[in-house]
Formats: C-alpha cells, structure tokens, sequence
C-alpha cells in the first residue's frame, strides 16, 4: 500500500509534464532543470561550511532548526502547501491509520520541495564530515532531519487541520503566523543591532549565532548537527546522549501525527463559518458610470479585505515589513529608499483581480458588459491597493527619516516609493487579466494554497508584479540617483515626477486590462474556475 501512495504521488508530480506537448513541455523541463541547477549551488555552498571547523556546526545547528521551524509553520500561516496529503480525503477509504500515516510519509518526501532539502541536507552532511570518514554518520543524520522535518509538519498539520477549515480558525492562524513574524524581525533587528559599530556586524552576527546554537544544542537538530562530531572526537556519551535526543523527538512526533490523524478520520469537524453582518456597504449594487462601479467594487474589496484572514494576512505583512525591513538592510543614511521594497508589495495586492473570484467571476461577465464599467471595476480594486499603500509608504518613509535624522533624502524617497507603489499596482492590475491563476476558493483545507497545475502561472504573474513595478518606477528612480550624486534638487523633481509617472501608468493599465478582459473573458474565466475544485 505503501507503495501505492508513492506511485500515485509520483503520478501527480509528473502530470503536468506528460501532459504538456511541444515547446510547452521543453520549457517546464528547462525551468526545472534550472532549479535543480540552483539547489545544487546551494547544496554545494552549504558543503563549503567544512572549511570553517570552529563555526560550521553552531551555523549548521541553526539551518536546521530553521529548517524544522519552517516545514511546522508553514502550513499554518501559508493555510497550506500540499492538498495531495490531506487526511480528509483518504477518510472513506478502508485503511488502517498504521498504513495510511506510513503512504503519507512516502508521498511527503515525493515532490519539488522536499527534493531540494534532500540536496540542501546533503550539501550539510558534507560540511559535518570532518574528516571525510564521518560522511555516513552525517548522511544517517540528515535523513533523520528530514524525516523529523516531514513528521512534524504533518503531526502539527493535521491537528490544526479541523480549527483551520472555520473562520475563528484561520483568524487563530493569521495572529500566531503574525506573531512569529514579528519575533522573527526583532530577533533578527536584535541580532544585527549589538554592535554600535557598523563596521562589527559581522562580528556581532558570529556572537549572535553562537549564543542561539549553544541553547538550540538541545533541540532535536542540534543534536543532529553535533552527532558526527562528537563521534570523530570519541565523545561516545555526548554521542549517545545526541542520538537519544533526535530519534525521541522523531518518536514523540511521529506518536503525535498518529493519535491526530487517528482523531482526524473519526471526528466531524464543526463549522464556525458564521459571521456578524456587514450592516450594509456605501454605495448600491447598481453601478453607473467609472466612478460608479469604482465605488461598488472599492467598498466590496475592502470589506472583504477586513472580514477574511487570508486575505487580511498579507497587509499586515507588508506593513511589518515596510516599517522594520529597512531597519535590518540599512544601517545610518539612506534607510528611508529601503521603504521601496515595501511600496512594490503594497502594489502586488492589486493583482490577480479576476482569480480571487473563482467561478463567481461569471456574475462579472453578465454585468460588466461595456469598457466604462471594466475601467471602473479595475480602478476599484486599484484604489483599495492605493490608499492604504500611500499610508503605509508615508508612514515607513517619516519612521526611518525620524530614527536615522535622514530628512535630507525624504523627497526622493517620497518619490521613488510613490513610482514603485503605483508601478506595482499598474502591473498588477494588467497581469490580472494578462496572466490571471486560480485561487482556493472553498478554503477548507489547511493542505491547498495554490491549484494544482497552476503554480508556474502563479510564480511568474507575482514576480512580474514586482519587476514591473521596478521597470516604471525606472525614470524616478534615475532622478533619485541624481538627487544622491549632483544635487539634492533633483530630488525635488522626483517626487514630481513619481507620481505623475505612476498616475499615467495607472491610466494606461486600467484601460489595457479593461479591454482585455472584455476581449479574453471566457478564456479568463475558464482559467480562474478551477480554483472552485480545491
């Protein structure tokens, strides 16, 4: 049985390659065989960590605790990552939980992800082995790693998986996501900040990393990390003390995914899908003219943007990262341009219009009939990207000019970041119609993120979001290198010229996607749809 898991995982990966044809298939095995080109750099620069004897095992010490932090949470802040693996699709069938939990753990370690730890693990237990004669200690280790890694994930997966399919659910999981998210920057802001000295950092980081891998020693990975030395050095009692702590932590995850999959099958899960009532939203469901329609959508999106966790999560991060990312970039001068990062996510949330609604984008299709009303339907969904991106670009601007005295460069910054802002959104609403992917839209799984044979579309739809953002901010951002090396007054002509630029690009974008989308509506339809399945 077990290998009929394997088989039927296997089948899924390869799916989409088989069932490509042409230049279509020559192009998927090229982009993967990129990927594995770049994992195997990373694997290659993780085995250099040999080189450094003294550090190599405290910075190895907190990859992999990074690593086992990063397979538990995903799923629970992301709402998932593999729907292949959900036990709610395998409760009708007769299996024992024993047979299943083992296909679940094959099928776990068949896939994209999972083969690039592999090769980033074994770029690990080649830094591990010093001398070389430890390599299959390390390996053995890294293959506990993984398997602990793929265990836990699970284990924590499936017993969030009933709380995460109800709204009160997902709200629970966007404040512990957030929450770790803000922890993680004000250690990392910690870490980087114990020096006064810049030039220290680097010395500040090293101290830093060792106090964390001297507490993580404990931990399930940093008893794998120590394991092969300690046995080179003849340390038998750390040794055996190292082994008992990782395979108790695999026991004890493992005996965990069994009682919760076991409860799983044989619990209905409730439903808290129940909400307070929107008591109404400005404007009327009949739309007349741009600024009409742009009314109606605008209050829709926001109201929706306030009431759904999945779609709240992403602002908050943006604001997270728009306020403290610059502080962990930048030390002194020049922190307030780091805000620009933050202004092209903020214009990433227009995009994807269209795919958000699923099979509902039909009712779109029968009203909005004319370009007048498409233009005002892409311009409320830009508007509602704007106007709290404006605010949440000012604000990260006056907070870093604040801190570091940086005032000098505020109409520069000013400028670039209001280009990328409303470059980003330009793009991004273009893409919408240009590019548009399917979303989850029964969000009931904690397993499915994205739909199934779609996850190339999406990578690429969310990096031309960013990249097109850069490409019409380019202007502005030539006048911010002027202000920087000729004359501070070039800065005044940026944040003149941000703007605009990024008013004309709005424009042109919501007349380009509005036709579009009237020309290509059923082929967009027909791709959006398939968010409905998942």
């Amino acid at each position: 049985m077990v290998g009929v898991f394997a088989g039927l995982k296997w089948h899924l990966v390869t799916s989409r390659i088989r069932a490509a044809s042409g230049a279509k298939r020559a192009w998927t095995l090229v982009g993967l065989i990129v990927l594995l080109l770049v994992a195997l750099f990373i694997g290659t620069s993780l085995g250099t960590l040999r080189l450094l004897p003294i550090d190599g095992v405290p910075i190895v010490t907190s990859l992999l605790t990074l690593q086992l932090v990063g397979w538990v949470l995903t799923p629970l802040v992301a709402f998932g990552v593999d729907e292949t693996v959900d036990p709610q699709r395998f409760a009708l069938l007769p299996l024992r939980p024993r047979t299943l939990q083992s296909g679940l753990l094959v099928s776990s370690l068949i896939g994209y992800l999972p083969v690039a730890n592999m090769i980033a693990l074994l770029g690990i237990a080649v830094a591990l082995s010093v001398p070389w004669s430890l390599l299959p200690i390390a390996v053995v280790c890294m293959v506990v790693q993984m398997l602990l890694c793929v265990v836990l994930s699970r284990a924590a997966s499936t017993s969030m998986s009933a709380l995460m399919s109800s709204r009160r659910g997902r709200d629970l999981g966007m404040a512990v996501g957030l929450g770790i998210f803000v922890v993680y920057m004000l250690f990392v802001f910690l870490t980087n900040s114990s020096s006064s000295n810049p030039s220290a950092n680097g010395q500040a980081l090293r101290s830093g990393v060792m106090g964390v891998a001297g507490v993580l020693r404990w931990l399930p990975p940093g008893a794998l990390a120590a394991l092969p030395a300690q046995v080179g050095a003849g340390d038998w009692g750390a040794a055996a003390l190292s082994a008992v702590i990782a395979l108790a932590g695999l026991a004890l995850a493992w005996w965990w995914w069994s009682v919760a999959l076991e409860r799983s099958l044989t619990t209905v899960p409730s439903s808290t899908e129940g909400s307070a009532p929107s008591h109404g939203v400005e404007g009327t469901a009949v739309a007349v003219g741009v600024v009409g329609t742009m009314k109606v959508v605008a209050g829709r999106d926001r109201l929706l943007a306030w009431r759904d966790p999945m779609r709240r999560m992403p602002w908050l991060m943006v604001v997270l990262l728009t306020v403290a990312w610059p502080f962990l970039v930048v030390r002194g001068s020049g922190a307030v341009f780091a805000v620009a990062f933050g202004a092209l996510l903020c214009g990433a949330q227009a995009g994807n219009q269209y795919g958000v609604e699923g099979s509902g984008l039909w009712l779109h299709l029968q009203t909005i009939t004319d370009r007048i009303r498409a233009q005002g339907e892409v311009l409320g969904h830009a508007i509602v990207a704007l106007v709290p991106g404006i605010v949440i670009v000012l604000a990260g601007v006056a907070v870093q000019a604040t801190v570091h005295g940086d005032f000098q460069h505020v109409p520069a910054a000013v400028g670039g970041c209001l280009a990328a802002l409303f470059g980003a959104v330009s793009i991004s609403c273009y893409m919408s119609a240009r590019l548009p992917y399917a979303q989850p839209q029964s969000r009931k799984s904690m397993f499915a993120s994205s739909v199934p044979g779609q996850k190339g579309r999406t990578t690429a739809a969310s990096f031309a979001f960013l990249l097109g953002g850069l490409v019409v901010a380019l202007p502005t951002i030539v006048l911010v290198v002027l202000s920087l090396v000729v004359d501070p007054i070039w800065g005044w002509v940026a944040l003149v010229v941000g703007p605009l630029t990024g008013v004309v690009a709005l424009a042109v974008a919501v007349r380009l996607t509005a036709a579009r989308f009237l020309d290509n509506g059923p082929e967009i339809f027909a791709v959006v749809r398939a968010g409905d399945r998942v």
